[in-house]
């Protein structure tokens, strides 16, 4: 019989494969390659949320130039 340990390791690879939505505060365009997947993100002042690789989230918080963006609540009638 298997523990958990498989289920938690199942589903921490499921959370990693799911994109974070961040938000740029910088105040001028920025470009960066996220340190885990090596892929390019392009940030501008119009264009400042992003879908990024949540293994790249990580390394691009640190910087201090982003936030995880929160969606807009949705009113319902």
């Amino acid at each position: 019989m298997s523990c958990c340990g498989s289920r938690r390791k199942a589903h921490k690879a499921w959370l990693q494969s799911r994109p974070v939505r961040l938000r740029y505060l910088g105040e001028q365009s920025a470009q960066l390659i996220g340190k885990a997947t090596g892929t390019t993100y392009l940030f501008t002042t119009a264009e400042r949320e992003m879908e990024v690789d949540a293994r790249d989230a990580l390394g691009l918080l640190r910087t201090g130039s982003f936030l995880v963006a929160t969606p807009t609540p949705v009113k319902t009638h």
